[in-house]
């Protein structure tokens, strides 16, 4: 299992359809949970003002 750090660059193993299998996301804060750890992650190069913050569950990210 991969642990997480603020400031790493992350992408989603398999994107949903639809989406940009290379969108870039950077990591906010790690959370550690019973099941399965979480992760708050921001999209990067969105040109947004504000970006949006999801939580997603760490399997689902791969470092790069």
């Amino acid at each position: 299992m991969t642990v997480f750090k603020s400031g790493q660059i992350v992408k989603f193993q398999k994107p949903f359809p639809g989406e940009d299998p290379e969108q870039n996301y950077i990591v906010l804060e790690g959370k550690e949970g019973r099941e399965d750890s979480r992760v708050d992650i921001s999209p990067l190069n969105l040109g947004l003002e504000v970006p949006p913050v999801y939580t997603v569950r760490s399997a689902e990210l791969v470092v790069i």
